[in-house]
């Protein structure tokens, strides 16, 4: 009888486990800590690549810098062969004519192949815009070759003038000669075996081209046999 009264006074938390040791004794192993070096090699993996990679590129680009700073290559030599102007119109503001004009693009570069691509022609009077062009095709020159490169301006690409400027060119041609500048803008691209292709934004002036016109209809060409164009930096 005394045993049965004992068990009956023991207190609940006698007879049940407490969430506590219940936590302890069945965690499942997802809880689990996980071990430090795990942790701290994965963490320091991802910087390391990173590291890794930035440092392949720029090692790449240093290596390509200096290929291209040792194969050094030329500029292209470009000539103005021959430059026709007719059918003129004076009209102020503007002085309206047809541009027929032809350069030589010479690779000069025993090595290397160039690409010739986004030109621009433009005909001016001194300071004054008379005319421009932007040429739709490329052209590429293998090493030491040349191209001829023609380009035709009409009068529906003429540009107005200021009053100066056209009274000064109408003057001109009234007197049967004209001098004209021509400027030749272009990407030039340089390519050699793997290597990215370098790429240089130029521009070659042609400078004092005298045209001689010959009748009242406005028809001249250039008097000399053609000219080099120049670099300007």
């Amino acid at each position: 009888m005394e045993h049965t009264n004992n068990y009956n006074n023991r207190t609940t938390s006698d007879q049940l486990p407490t969430q506590q040791s219940f936590q302890t004794q069945y965690s499942s192993p997802s809880n689990a800590t996980r071990p430090v070096g795990s942790r701290k090699r994965r963490s320091s993996f991802v910087p390391r690549l990173t590291l890794m990679v930035v440092m392949f590129f720029f090692i790449l680009c240093l290596i390509i810098f200096i290929a291209w700073l040792v194969i050094h290559p030329l500029d292209p030599a470009i000539r103005l062969n021959s430059l026709y102007v007719s059918n003129i119109t004076v009209s102020n503001p503007q002085f309206a004519a047809n541009y027929d004009i032809e350069f030589t693009v010479n690779n000069t570069n025993k090595k290397v192949n160039l690409f010739v691509d986004q030109v621009e022609v433009i005909v001016n009077y001194r300071k004054g815009l008379l005319s421009s062009k932007i040429l739709g095709k490329s052209e590429y020159l293998g090493k030491m070759s040349e191209a001829r490169l023609k380009v035709k301006l009409r009068r529906d690409a003429v540009c107005s003038l200021k009053d100066r400027v056209l009274k000064d060119i109408s003057d001109a041609w009234s007197k049967k000669m004209v001098n004209f500048n021509v400027k030749l803008s272009l990407t030039a691209g340089f390519g050699i075996g793997v290597l990215p292709t370098k790429q240089r934004i130029m521009e070659f002036q042609c400078m004092n081209l005298t045209v001689e016109f010959f009748s009242t209809k406005g028809t001249g060409k250039l008097m000399s046999g053609g000219k080099d164009c120049l670099v300007h930096a």
